[in-house]
């Protein structure tokens, strides 16, 4: 049977390469079976139940309060009047339904209550979290094909993940004004260099190079979409990005929820010029949804 010290060992090595802790009982059960068998492949790993569980015995004395599963493609959360609510894009494989209100975490009581009482609130929720799964499982399909907009990708999710916790989480809400701002930002700039922008004339984008309808216009030039309205007239509600720095921020709870909801669809949008997901487009056209309200 695996020991305790191999197991370690191994777990050791995988924390050095940042190997996240779902994934590393099954690396150590390949190099244990790797260690005492020949001709091995790593589908061993998913027939060797009884070393695997042993493995887990060892792992969960180590991490008594590690998560194992699979993390999702996005954890971020969407708006309900002032409050922000949790939600995660989980990984899927084939085909299969998907309720975007299924993914927020919130009481069904409570949803319906909102959709009873402010129904314009539960579709922005709603169309929330498909733009949470178009920028999801969008920026994930970009990724994968080597594009250079890849660190800003990586990074406008980030502040979009960034901003969510600090909204869950009541912590300081004027740092989201400057998390939301990025994330919309990274997300334009991304798309522009994945269509052929370098990333020089990035930065003359407006004054600063920090103008977001301006990059949006020149988004808008490479790829129009029925959003273009849409897309300029919520980057023009925007706060300044610099000035907002240093500047007295004294707005009320529902300002940075707002932003925040506003902030998520620039980046999506930006994302589905780029990529095959348009799920909050899909559901526009549906007869038994009405259209995004306005941001």
């Amino acid at each position: 049977m695996i020991d305790e010290i191999f197991v370690r060992k191994i777990d050791d090595y995988l924390i050095n390469d940042d190997v996240m802790l779902h994934a590393r009982p099954a690396i150590v059960c390949y190099e244990w079976i790797k260690q005492y068998k020949q001709n091995i492949n790593i589908f061993d790993v998913f027939t060797e139940t009884q070393l695997m569980n042993s493995i887990m015995v060892i792992y969960k004395k180590f991490y008594p309060n590690g998560n194992f599963s699979l993390p999702p493609v996005l954890s971020a959360g969407v708006a309900l009047r002032d409050n922000m609510y949790p939600v995660k894009i989980n990984i899927g494989f084939g085909n299969f339904v998907i309720d975007p209100l299924d993914c927020i975490d919130i009481p069904k009581n409570q949803l319906e209550y909102i959709f009873g009482n402010y129904p314009e609130q539960g579709w922005k929720a709603f169309y929330g979290v498909c733009d949470l799964w178009d920028f999801g499982y969008g920026v994930d399909d970009i990724i994968k094909l080597k594009t250079p907009a890849e660190d800003f990708l990586n990074n406008a999710r980030s502040s979009m993940v960034a901003t969510s916790y600090i909204l869950l989480n009541d912590f300081d809400l004027n740092s989201a004004i400057q998390t939301s701002c990025l994330s919309a930002e990274l997300s334009l700039k991304a798309a522009l260099l994945h269509l052929g922008m370098n990333e020089k004339d990035l930065k003359k984008i407006g004054k600063n190079g920090h103008n977001l309808v301006e990059a949006a216009k020149l988004l808008i030039l490479y790829k129009s979409t029925r959003n273009d309205e849409k897309l300029l007239k919520a980057c023009n509600n925007f706060p300044n990005y610099v000035e907002s720095r240093y500047g007295s921020n004294n707005y009320p709870r529902i300002y940075f929820m707002e932003l925040a909801m506003r902030s998520q669809f620039v980046a999506a949008e930006a994302v589905r010029r780029i990529s095959n997901r348009n799920m909050a487009g899909d559901m526009e056209i549906r007869p038994d949804c009405p259209l995004r309200p306005e941001l």
